[in-house]
């Protein structure tokens, strides 16, 4: 059984007449009536009977005409959807990104993306950092926004930006009143964090492990704003980069002077995954875009 004949058999069913199907396919009418026969005879079923000068579905016609019909629409929808992939106009994106990325920087890139090429359609995931790469490895996202870590040969890793990141107090904590900190000062601090896996917790683990220190760790969670929460609390203190939206009413915020602390943030892809054309296009936005980056900018 050919493609092709089941395209002439919807076509006479659809027409109900040899001639009339014949002219609409472009082909000969004994060329048609070959075609038919022989899916018949494979079928091992007659799938018309004549009525006057053309012809009908019997009930084995009616039933088959119904599953190619099917059949027929997820091709056609197949090539086209095939088509929007690789045409860049078109296409769909799938990006994982931070949490904290979420609020300011992910809506810009897609807004003004899409501000561009309004055809493009995005599936958006936010996870750890961690789970993001697990699943970039595992082929089922295009891209993932996340902090720069050990990845497998198999992924691409390029850096888009840097956020510096701050110590968060209650504000009436000993400390609130000044400007800037080092990390030894808080051997002694309790510490609320986010749980292993996440960027920010990376930057913790590393920056006390390089100073040897070992911090005292009150509390884990998986929310940015959860941690800020515990903070206002009084529950602890935080090593977190400043968030879009967070609100400052009730914590203190000091710069880290004794270490470098920051967050690297870049753009990541599995290197033997075919990547569409849109999607293509979506990488090369976002590494110009980020090459010229003022956070300031990020108003819609």
């Amino acid at each position: 059984m050919e493609w092709q004949q089941l395209e002439y058999f919807h076509t006479l069913a659809q027409v109900q007449h040899y001639t009339l199907a014949a002219g609409k396919l472009s082909l000969s009418q004994p060329a048609l009536s070959r075609s038919i026969a022989k899916l018949e005879q494979e079928l091992g079923i007659p799938l018309f009977d004549k009525q006057g000068r053309g012809v009908v579905l019997n009930a084995y016609g009616r039933m088959f005409q119904a599953r190619i019909s099917r059949i027929l629409h997820e091709m056609t929808e197949a090539k086209r959807e095939i088509f929007e992939l690789e045409n860049p106009e078109y296409g769909q994106i799938s990006l994982a990104f931070l949490k904290s990325l979420g609020i300011r920087y992910v809506p810009y890139f897609v807004r003004s993306f899409l501000d561009r090429y309004p055809q493009v359609d995005f599936q958006l995931f936010q996870n750890s950092t961690q789970s993001m790469l697990e699943q970039l490895e595992y082929g089922s996202l295009d891209f993932c926004l996340s902090s720069m870590t050990e990845t497998s040969s198999r992924i691409e890793w390029k850096q888009l930006w840097t956020e510096e990141m701050f110590i968060f107090v209650p504000n009436r904590h000993p400390l609130a009143h000044k400007q800037s900190i080092t990390l030894r000062e808080l051997s002694a601090e309790k510490f609320v964090v986010l749980k292993k896996g996440y960027s920010s917790r990376t930057v913790f683990d590393r920056l006390f492990s390089q100073l040897e220190l070992s911090p005292i760790i009150a509390f884990e969670g998986e929310e940015a704003s959860s941690i800020i929460g515990f903070v206002e609390a009084h529950l602890g203190i935080t090593l977190l980069p400043q968030i879009a939206g967070m609100n400052m009413t009730n914590i203190a915020r000091l710069s880290i002077t004794d270490i470098p602390c920051e967050r690297v943030i870049g753009l990541a892809w599995k290197k033997d995954k075919h990547l569409a054309p849109a999607a293509c296009r979506f990488r090369d936005f976002l590494i110009d875009t980020c090459s010229t980056l003022d956070p300031a900018d990020l108003q819609f």
